[in-house]
């Protein structure tokens, strides 16, 4: 699991991350993360199809002459509570042992819109654990096409392989600086720009629109997606056609995950394609990470250099 999840690659990169190493080719991790992000697509469609029947469902309830939405979870006090919103006489627990007529259109309402709410709530389950392997996937992708970018011939990255995947997980700032992230990947990595110049990329390396497209779905996601649209847009549904509209809402946030899935998709697959494009025109080259700068010595180094200059400055007095 630690190495399909690609947390044993980060920690084996974390610990070799100033070794010298050549070119590692993301085929594998790419291979991964499409899956993962295929059954993403895939139980996002099936919860907005899940969210259509259970409005269908509503509107025919809504049809027999219903005006509120059933309970969730049967129970006796909750079916006469339900009961006295629509004004049926079904008035106690005796009535409903006794399957009166009016108590059972009401529990049969309440059973088939269980049903149907409770198949939504194991879909969104399994849209969270899709969710949280694509995290994995996507962070092993990103830092090895991060690395790469040295075996490339693209030097003076904004941003190292560790803070490439860092600002995914920063709330606020993951709405932004993973787009800047991937627009530095993809202008390192293209083929069309020159090898002499290891600077070049920065000025001459394009990025496609889908990165932008992939970046601006994952903003509206971020502030319109299956949960926003219960807690911030539809919170109050007292009615059946108010929890209707918000069902709908809700289709159009599902689809908004298909979309996002697709596009992300799309980009990676492009990354890695330049990525081997440009590892064709380069060949195999070792190079060797810069170390990190140490605060300490950097501030030991310039306080010898200011003395020196003083010393400098009093023997020529």
């Amino acid at each position: 699991m630690g190495r399909i999840s690609g947390r044993a690659e980060l920690e084996r990169a974390k610990v070799k991350r100033y070794d010298p190493y050549s070119y590692e080719s993301n085929s594998t991790q790419l291979m991964w993360l499409v899956l993962a992000l295929v059954a993403w697509t895939v139980v996002a469609l099936a919860l907005a199809w899940q969210d259509r029947s259970t409005a269908a469902l509503l509107v025919d309830l809504r049809d027999q002459g219903l005006v509120s939405a059933p309970p969730t979870r049967f129970s006796p006090q909750g079916i006469i509570e339900f009961a006295d919103r629509e004004g049926i006489a079904c008035n106690s627990e005796s009535d409903i042992l006794a399957e009166t007529p009016e108590c059972t259109r009401l529990t049969d309402a309440q059973s088939e819109y269980s049903n149907v709410e409770g198949t939504g709530a194991i879909l969104f389950v399994l849209l969270l654990i899709t969710l949280l392997a694509n995290m994995f996937a996507f962070g092993s992708f990103t830092h090895r096409a991060s690395r790469n970018l040295l075996t490339l011939k693209s030097n003076d990255q904004g941003f190292s392989p560790e803070k490439g995947v860092f600002w995914f997980f920063i709330p606020v700032f993951n709405l932004v600086k993973p787009w800047q992230v991937y627009r530095e990947l993809f202008r390192g990595s293209d083929p069309a720009v020159t090898t002499d110049d290891e600077l070049a990329w920065k000025k001459k390396g394009k990025v496609p629109a889908i990165v932008n497209v992939w970046a601006g779905i994952f903003v509206a996601v971020f502030f319109y997606n299956p949960r926003t649209v219960d807690w911030l847009w539809y919170s109050t549904r007292e009615t059946i056609r108010e929890t209707v509209s918000a069902l709908q809402a809700r289709i159009i946030a599902d689809f908004l995950l298909v979309i996002l899935g697709i596009a992300a998709i799309i980009v990676v697959i492009e990354l890695h394609r330049r990525q081997e494009a440009r590892h064709a025109i380069i060949g195999d080259i070792t190079i060797t990470p810069p170390l990190p700068i140490d605060p300490l010595e950097e501030a030991l180094k310039e306080g010898i250099r200011r003395k020196e200059l003083e010393n400098r400055k009093s023997r020529s007095k």
